[in-house]
């Protein structure tokens, strides 16, 4: 695995780095891994209400960046203290690079005496307290991860610029993000620099410089993420909304717009992880039906091929519950 390298220490935007993954997936042989560090940003999932999940006020009063990813998963606040890793192989399979990843980052963690577990669908954990989370998501012929490893971290600004709902919350046993989380500097006394080097050696067997040019074409794909359209979704206002924490999954919310107690328009947000969109699917089966008329509806669709984890029975049940 090639660790990817910028000729420079410019500072760059978070989007840029995601760019640089979309990049190396996309337009380059064989697989890479790379590190990368920002000032304060806010990234929230692809399918996600940014409303539902980031203070926009503070944020904007204080200069915090705030972008949406192309991945799924949840809301992150990243800053100076935060590593961002990105980990781009070949293959599909994403269910199982994630997996293959989560234990190797786990396994060099505790090689250096951090007693680090992975937790749930994409945690790692030292302590009941979550010091890693990552998202994945597919392009052609390759699978790509990125997550966070806090390390020295500014938990007070982090709660004040992101707001988790109280049902991700409660389903951790947790009632603030302060008690969720860890930096892994309060568990190693391992210099940040050292260990970025640390965690280079373990992934990489060899390196490769970026060119002006594949920065340049970098840079063109990073505009797909300032598109207006993108980072505001295409979500229309709903009447109904209904939300479940789903075990293996993560927090599913239903939005259903409503007309004389017809579906007129459904849409899905959250913090799971899609594979592929099955909005264009559930529209056609359930528009034109009542509430009660849902699960014959979704009889028609398998939801498992379109979010993680996710079955049909379940997203019934959202629609239905009172």
């Amino acid at each position: 695995m090639k660790h990817l390298i910028l000729p420079d220490n410019d500072e760059r935007r978070l989007i840029f780095y995601l760019s640089m993954e979309e990049f190396a997936a996309r337009e380059m042989d064989g697989e890479a891994f790379f590190l990368w560090q920002v000032s304060p940003t806010v990234i929230f999932g692809r399918n996600q209400f940014m409303e539902a999940e980031v203070n926009v006020p503070f944020c904007r009063e204080h200069g915090i960046k705030m972008f949406r990813r192309k991945s799924g998963g949840g809301c992150v606040y990243s800053d100076w203290g935060n590593i961002m890793v990105s980990y781009i192989v070949k293959g599909e399979d994403v269910t199982a690079t994630f997996n293959t990843f989560l234990q190797r980052l786990a396994s060099a963690l505790r090689d250096i005496g951090v007693d680090a577990t992975v937790s749930g669908r994409n945690d790692i954990q030292i302590g009941g307290r979550k010091v890693s989370g990552n998202a994945f998501y597919k392009v052609p012929g390759k699978s790509i991860v990125h997550g966070t490893l806090l390390f020295a971290s500014d938990f007070e600004r982090m709660q004040q610029a992101i707001t988790p709902s109280a049902v991700k919350l409660q389903s951790k046993g947790v009632a603030s993000v302060r008690q969720h989380v860890t930096n892994l500097s309060e568990h190693t006394d391992m210099p940040i620099e050292e260990f970025k080097r640390y965690l280079i050696d373990r992934f990489c067997d060899s390196e490769r410089m970026l060119t002006t040019a594949e920065i340049a074409r970098i840079e063109e794909i990073e505009q797909t993420y300032l598109d207006e359209s993108f980072f505001n979704g295409s979500n229309p206002a709903y009447t109904v909304t209904k939300s479940e924490k789903i075990a293996g999954v993560g927090e599913v919310a239903v939005g259903l717009e409503m007309r004389s107690d017809i579906i007129h328009h459904i849409s899905l947000s959250g913090d799971y992880f899609m594979l592929s969109d099955p909005m264009p699917a559930l529209n056609s089966l359930l528009r034109g039906k009542r509430i009660d008329e849902a699960a014959e509806a979704l009889k028609g669709i398998d939801m498992g091929r379109h979010i993680a984890n996710l079955t049909t029975t379940q997203l019934t049940e959202i629609i239905l519950k009172s």
